[in-house]
């Protein structure tokens, strides 16, 4: 059991770091946002980057910092998120929570 818990800490701080390479986002606690609709997931803080995911409206997301990125409708702001096991990048309009420090 400890091995398997060891892995998933290793793969979580990797995915982090691989996001944004933030020791703060990375030793953050996430609070917990809910999706406002159907979001897509991206694996830079732009919608011309690679999606990583895509989520159905009210789906629960681990959300660490937020960082600037592409500005779609007035706003640079992008979230780091993780679900399914996986971190990404969404934009702010996409997620409703609340007070997320900034990256």
């Amino acid at each position: 059991m400890s091995k398997l818990l060891a892995v998933a800490a290793l793969s979580g701080a990797g995915l982090m770091a691989g996001i944004g390479n933030s020791a703060e986002a990375a030793t953050s606690q996430p609070v917990t946002g809910w999706t406002k609709g159907f979001t897509t997931a991206y694996s830079s803080p732009t919608n011309q980057s690679k999606v990583m995911y895509d989520l159905a409206a009210d789906t629960s997301v681990d959300t660490y910092c937020w960082r600037e990125g592409q500005v779609l409708d007035g706003d640079p702001r992008w979230f780091i998120i993780n679900t399914r096991g996986a971190s990404a990048y969404v934009h702010v309009d996409l997620i409703s929570v609340g007070d997320v420090p900034h990256c």
